[in-house]
């Protein structure tokens, strides 16, 4: 018996199906030759019949091919790219309802830092000082309690002002050092015997009397430039003018109705006409004045390119660090991703701070001129840290496309505690306090108008930022990082051809 082969049990089997099919399926129109046609051969049947199953199958895997688009010939509605304009415009409108609520959920957090600033100046600590003990200062401790309560018809629009008693601090000096360090927002003083030296130079006619000296005022200007020129100054000198100017029509008025008769007195009005024209007066006195209107450049505004500078730097290192990432071990890939962002902030801040250098920003009120540069470029260089290692953790989660959607709320948050006070804003904006922008803008101050230093709690701030980053990046990178690896070798070893 022949031996059975692959082949020749191929041609049994075909010539089987051949046999029993159905006569009408070899009919002449098929275009296969009839099985009971003897002058066929079988070579040729088997041919006729192969033939025919491939024409059947070709029939049913032909399908209509997609006509081929050409480049810039249609219009924007044509029906050719109907796909194409729905896979665009699905995600742009994807995009403008997360910017929508974007805006509704962080603008609003800026425009309440600043939204009734003037309904929070009660927060604003001044002091009163009484040094007179007379009737200049009973009269000005009674104008500024009645300003406190409202009683003026000023309502809510009012300092916080607090009678100190003058013992507290024994000198001038000793409260401007209080203004200084921030124990208040400023200090009215009452010049000491101011009562009895008015009464002595109308009596006397003393030419040398200075209305100005009974009444000093001590401000700070630099600790917030927006504070002090919309509230704490017109508020004062306000309140001041008035008391002040009632106060001398009263005196006035008495002295005139006393000594309306004595010629002498009215001779010694002639040499000394300031006691009755402008009896009291007030003398401004502006303890850090905010010198330098550009600082806002630094103090403020540049805090915002400084996130900005610090987000492309992220941008950039994402994209990069894709090509070298897969052939690192997990610990260097770690460190790659908390080491390299701090290196390029170096440049990149130290660039940034020489940009103060041509605008003649004082470094010098602190330290000297060198020393307060580098001081600032060190505070610049961890307050880039702190916020774009911020932007490096979040892209590890929301990944390139949706970082800019982080970015903005960052920039609001930290800029809505830097304009004005954090006591002229609601309670909730408190926050400021751990953020770094306000830090950064607190240490600023310190540095260009030597303000009261608080550049050690500022740097504390800011390294917590960093430390927190630097966790919360190695923590997410090494979560997402195992699963995309250990998902990258099981379909490695699924590829690998399995042997037989």
């Amino acid at each position: 018996m022949d031996k059975q082969t692959p082949e020749n049990i191929n041609m049994e089997k075909l010539t089987t199906e051949m046999i029993d099919k159905p006569a009408s399926l070899h009919s002449p129109t098929s275009g296969v030759i009839h099985i009971r046609r003897r002058s066929a051969s079988f070579e040729d049947q088997v041919d006729a019949y192969v033939e025919d199953d491939n024409q059947s199958v070709d029939s049913v895997e032909e399908k209509p091919e997609e006509p081929k688009l050409k480049k810039h010939a249609y219009h924007f509605f044509s029906p050719e790219i109907a796909h194409l304009r729905r896979a665009y415009i699905k995600p742009l409108l994807m995009v403008i309802t997360l910017i929508v609520i974007t805006q509704w959920g962080f603008i609003p957090l800026f425009f309440g830092s600043l939204w009734h600033n003037p309904t929070f100046t009660p927060n604003l600590r001044a002091f009163l000082i009484d040094r007179d003990g007379s009737d200049l200062g009973s009269t000005m401790v009674s104008a500024f309690m009645e300003n406190i309560s409202g009683a003026n018809g000023v309502g809510k629009h009012h300092l916080g002002w607090r009678v100190i008693n003058a013992s507290t601090y024994a000198t001038n000096e000793e409260v401007a050092k209080a203004i200084v360090e921030e124990k208040a927002w400023l200090a009215v003083v009452v010049g000491e015997g101011a009562t009895a030296k008015l009464i002595s130079a109308r009596q006397n006619g003393d030419a040398s009397y200075d209305p100005q000296a009974a009444v000093t005022v001590y401000y700070n200007q630099a600790r917030n430039e927006q504070a002090a020129g919309n509230y704490i100054v017109p508020l004062t000198t306000a309140l001041l003018n008035q008391t002040l100017t009632l106060y001398s029509q009263r005196t006035t008025a008495a002295y005139f109705a006393q000594a309306a008769t004595n010629a002498t007195a009215m001779n010694l009005l002639a040499v000394a006409p300031q006691t009755v024209v402008t009896p009291v007066s007030y003398t401004m006195i502006n303890l850090r004045p905010y010198s330098t209107p550009i600082a806002i450049a630094v103090t403020v505004v540049g805090q915002i390119f400084l996130i900005i500078f610090a987000f492309i730097v992220t941008m950039a290192n994402f994209g990069l660090r894709a090509q070298i990432a897969p052939y690192l071990t997990m610990r260097s890939y770690l460190l790659l991703r908390c080491v390299v962002p701090i290196i390029a902030y170096i440049p990149v801040s130290f660039s940034y701070t020489m940009i103060d250098l041509p605008f003649h920003i004082p470094f010098a009120s602190k330290y000297s001129y060198a020393g307060g540069y580098f001081v600032l470029w060190i505070y610049m260089w961890m307050g880039m840290t702190s916020l774009g290692l911020a932007t490096e953790a979040m892209i590890t989660v929301l990944g390139l496309h949706f970082m800019p959607f982080f970015l903005l709320p960052l920039i609001i948050s930290n800029v809505s505690v830097a304009m004005v006070p954090i006591d002229l804003q609601p309670w909730i904006y408190r926050y400021g306090y751990g953020f770094p922008i306000y830090n950064l803008g607190t240490t600023i101050r310190t540095i260009i108008f030597n303000t009261h230093s608080q550049m050690g709690r500022n740097a504390g701030v800011v390294l917590a930022w960093i430390v927190l980053s630097c966790f919360t990046i190695t923590t997410l990178t090494y979560w997402f990082e195992s699963r995309a690896r250990a998902a990258a070798a099981k379909a490695e070893a699924e590829s690998k051809p399995t042997s037989a």
